[in-house]
Formats: structure tokens, C-alpha cells, sequence
């Protein structure tokens, strides 16, 4: 049974954050441990408010998870540059074959979650160490500074995304207007896998399915050791989800 660390946020209505990560590890037949970044209280219409978790207590979670073997690490949520610091330090002395960072800059409603000088710290600090970061359409963006909105545009970003230092980014395509939805995932010697799929009607109101889809891709990849194949599961997995979800 893999075992896997999520570091986010929670979300008070279970939709999303460390919530949907628990959630989704379960349902896949896995165990978790939880490293909290902040609480949030927040609904289908937005949140209405966040506090940051005092890194005294995001240290301490930290340390308290060495306890167990840990298979991979999926990150989410980090409010602030010195939550980025202490969870970046707590990678670099510790040996875990996988770690997968979903960059929770916004909520689903718009609200922003991370400081200006977080982002910044993610991309000097964190990404160099992730195995895998999956940003969206806009999460990519506004991370490299440029404007793709085409599936054609989107190796060039990833491309650029890759110069923060991740081993591989996954660029998540649901957010581009097409009668189809590809995902796009590049490593650093160029390599290239889509993953095309079927356009779910109203896919994009179901909350939570960045975490989900992040945790999934954590789950399988601990099963099997393989990045690819574990996108794919991890893909079917996440757009059952979302047909269930979707309000029509």
C-alpha cells in the first residue's frame, strides 16, 4: 500500500486542498500522512478567509512524519515564501523518490492563496527539486511570464517552464477552448507525451481536481515507478471523477 505525504491547505467544505488529496489516496487504495500550510474556509463561491499555519507547527509536521516510510510527496498550497523555505529545506534532507507540486497560486473562484515573494521562492527554491509540477493553462502562464491559450503554444511553454528545474512538467490543457482537452508533459531532454482526451460539458466547475488529479499521479507512480503510465491512470481516474461532478 503506497504511502504518501500531501503539504497543503485545507478547504472547509472538503472540495479541494488536503481534503481532496485524502480523499482521492483512499478511494485508490492508498495511506497518507498530512502536513497542513494553512486553513481555509471556503465554499463553491469562493473563501472567505485563510490563515497561514505558524511554521513552528509546519515544521513540527514535518519532522513528526520521518516517523514512517513515506513512498512520495505531492505539495499544494503554500501561503507564503517561508512556508516554501522550510518545506524546500525538509526535501533536501530527506530521500523520497517522487515529489509532485500542483501550484496553487489562485482558488477555483479567483482569490489569490501565495504571496508575491512565495512565487518567486517556488521558483528558486522548489521547483528545482520537484519530479513533476503540474501547472495549469494560467498556472503557467503567469509562472513564465507569457500568453499561450492554444494546444500548438504549449510545448514552448513547457519548454520555458522547464528552466525553473523541475525533472518534468505536465501542462493541463482543460483551460484551452477546444472540442478536446490535452494535457501536455515534456521532461528535461525534450522528451514529449500528450495525453488527449474527451471534453467533459461543464468539467471546469468541478473544484478540486488539480489536488486530485496531482495525489493520483503520486498514488500510481508509487505503484509502478513510471511517470507516464502513472499520468495516464491518474488522467482516466480524474475525468471519471469530474463526469460524476460536473453540474449540467
Amino acid at each position: 500500500m503506497p504511502n504518501l505525504l500531501v503539504i497543503g491547505g485545507s478547504d472547509s467544505s472538503g472540495g479541494a486542498g488536503v481534503s481532496a488529496d485524502i480523499q482521492t489516496i483512499h478511494d485508490l487504495g492508498g495511506s497518507c500522512l498530512i502536513c497542513i500550510t494553512a486553513i481555509t474556509a471556503q465554499g463553491s463561491k469562493g473563501i472567505f478567509q485563510s490563515h497561514s499555519t505558524p511554521l513552528s507547527i509546519l515544521q513540527a509536521q514535518l519532522e513528526s512524519t520521518l516517523e514512517q516510510s513515506i513512498d512520495g510527496i505531492k505539495i499544494g498550497m503554500l501561503p507564503n515564501a517561508e512556508s516554501v523555505d522550510i518545506v524546500a529545506a525538509f526535501l533536501k534532507r530527506v530521500s523520497i523518490p517522487l515529489v509532485i507540486i500542483d501550484p496553487v497560486l489562485k482558488s477555483s473562484s479567483g482569490e489569490t492563496l501565495c504571496s508575491e515573494d512565495c512565487v518567486s521562492s517556488f521558483k528558486e527554491n522548489l521547483f528545482p527539486l520537484a519530479t513533476l509540477v503540474t501547472p495549469n493553462l494560467y498556472e503557467a502562464n503567469f509562472l513564465t511570464g507569457e500568453s499561450c491559450c492554444k494546444h500548438e503554444e504549449v510545448l514552448m511553454l513547457a519548454e520555458k517552464f522547464l528552466t525553473f528545474g523541475s525533472d518534468a512538467v505536465l501542462i493541463k490543457g482543460g483551460h484551452i477552448e477546444s472540442n478536446y482537452c490535452k494535457d501536455s508533459l515534456m521532461f528535461q531532454d525534450g522528451t514529449v507525451k500528450s495525453f488527449v482526451h474527451d471534453r467533459i460539458l461543464n468539467g471546469t466547475s468541478v473544484r478540486g481536481t488539480g489536488c486530485r488529479l496531482a495525489s493520483a499521479i503520486g498514488y500510481y507512480f508509487a505503484c509502478n515507478k513510471n511517470l507516464p503510465l502513472s499520468i495516464e491512470k491518474a488522467i482516466d481516474y480524474i475525468t471519471e471523477y469530474i463526469a460524476k461532478k460536473a453540474v449540467y
